[in-house]
């Protein structure tokens, strides 16, 4: 085999390498994606839960101004 021979293998041997890294770095993104969109939904749920219990809060606040109001 000559220089050349063995240049075109290892680049062949580079090449296939670089493909096999970017994949994975293509599947970590891709799982990253998908814990962030899980984490924002949990945000979202979370805000939906703060927002109701503020809403009960303000109820609770109110039916008891108006009972201490009627007696």
């Amino acid at each position: 085999m000559n220089n050349r021979q063995k240049v075109d293998k290892l680049a062949v041997r580079v090449a296939q390498n670089d493909a096999n890294q970017i994949g994975t770095l293509n599947l970590l993104v891709a799982r990253l994606q998908e814990q962030l969109a899980d984490k924002d939904n949990v945000i979202a749920e979370l805000q939906q839960q703060i927002k109701g219990l503020r809403g009960e809060k303000v109820a609770r606040s109110t039916n008891a101004a108006d009972k201490q109001g009627k007696h």
